[in-house]
């Protein structure tokens, strides 16, 4: 028996979507559009590009999940923030007002440092935002007092500002949310800038906010540990700055040798066979795609071409990847432990290797995968390290479920095969 493997097992994006049904026509207007935006000097940033606008926060921006939260959960005794929607239908503006009283008394007696995690562990902040700015203003236009009146001022500003950093920060989730997770690359090169230690505090605020809904859990602790591991190998790659160059030159020439599509996926399958499809390579096609992505002066034809090329580049880089790795990505795929373990079996089963249009047959030993999957954990552990280090993540964070897949994996194969 043999191990069937899919060449790709990318999903293809909203662009691709949206886009799937279009003629196989010239690209050249798109292809001279993508080549002014490569420059290997100079890494995109979210700055440059105007930010699109169709783009949903999450819970802890005033958004529709934010206010759906707010609804169907009770409020928390613990938050000091929460109050009974029965009563607040009840309420007068007089009595709005003593809650905003009340709330604005609390960011003043609780250090700076507290108000983010007083925003995000609230589930009313987003219903009664609006209200306290008001009335903060309110009260530092009718103080007479300079100093107060100051103080006032100095309030507004300051919450205003973290607040607007917490709604950044969930914008910026959003953006990850709602992409394909073969778009997520090209999301960390645009928004690296954002992807700083102050983001993931802000994830860990968000763990510990959803620590009593396990699905919500489970799915933060997994974009928390992609997105570290991401930016970790953003981070690398990007220390080398004449790879980066090189790759941008070898990209440049693609865009200026072909003239359509079709032209583009040969090319890239002859770059792939001269081994100049790199990470640095990938990272600037990853690069050019969230450019033309996150902007709306960019054509939708020319979105449509990074993506292709980015998705071309992924998929010929992944196909050079060792066996172990591409039959132990699959595995993990495989939700069903009784299945899972048929497909091992028939990973260590040596057999003939043929390859059709949309799978490769691979098979390895248990010697190998298992200490590929040594490895990997092990690197894993380190990352963590790394991150508790310099992007505020715990090492005792919740494991991801791929993770823990590869340790019963691991453990498997000990158990059955050595």
């Amino acid at each position: 028996m043999m191990k069937s493997i899919p060449r790709s097992t990318g999903v293809a994006s909203s662009t691709a979507r949206k886009l799937a049904g279009w003629p196989a026509v010239s690209h050249l207007t798109a292809f001279k559009q993508l080549q002014a935006m490569i420059n290997p000097s100079v890494s995109i940033s979210r700055t440059q590009l105007p930010a699109r606008q169709d783009v949903r926060g999450m819970r802890a921006a005033p958004t529709d999940t934010a206010s759906t939260s707010s609804a169907t959960q009770p409020a928390s005794s613990s938050d000091p923030m929460a109050f009974s929607p029965r009563q607040e239908a009840k309420l007068t503006l007089e009595q709005y007002k003593e809650i905003y009283d009340r709330l604005i008394k609390i960011f003043q007696e609780r250090p700076r440092e507290d108000w983010k995690k007083l925003i995000v562990f609230s589930r009313q902040w987003d219903q009664h935002v609006i209200g306290v700015f008001d009335r903060i203003k309110e009260l530092g236009d009718r103080e007479t007092d300079i100093d107060k009146k100051m103080a006032m001022r100095k309030l507004f500003r300051t919450l205003q500002n973290v607040n607007e950093e917490v709604q950044r920060y969930n914008r910026v989730l959003g953006k990850f949310q709602e992409a394909q997770a073969d778009e997520w690359e090209a999301i960390v090169t645009v928004y690296r800038g954002d992807l700083q230690r102050p983001f993931f505090e802000h994830m860990q605020c968000l763990l510990v906010a959803a620590k009593k809904n396990n699905s919500e859990l489970e799915s933060l602790v997994a974009l928390n540990t992609r997105l570290v591991a991401m930016v970790s190998n953003h981070d690398s790659i990007e220390a080398d700055q004449d790879k980066l160059a090189a790759a941008a030159e070898v990209y440049r020439d693609l865009l200026s040798s072909i003239k359509s599509v079709e032209e583009a996926d040969a090319k890239m399958a002859e770059l792939g066979k001269q081994g100049k499809i790199d990470p640095a390579f990938l990272q600037i096609t990853a690069k050019a795609y969230g450019a033309a992505r996150d902007t709306n002066m960019t054509l939708e034809e020319a979105k449509w071409v990074s993506y292709k090329l980015y998705r071309s580049a992924r998929d010929q880089f992944d196909r050079q990847q060792p066996k172990e790795k591409r039959i132990l990505e699959y595995l993990c795929t495989i939700s069903d432990p009784l299945e899972r373990r048929s497909q091992l079996d028939k990973a260590v089963t040596p057999g003939p290797t043929p390859a059709t249009d949309s799978h490769d047959y691979l098979y390895s030993t248990p010697q190998r995968l298992y200490a590929v999957l040594d490895g990997t954990l092990a690197a894993f552990a380190a990352m963590q390290q790394g991150a508790a280090k310099n992007l505020s993540t715990p090492q005792e964070a919740m494991l991801p479920r791929k993770v823990r897949v590869m340790m019963e994996l691991r453990n498997e194969i000990a158990k059955r095969y050595l």
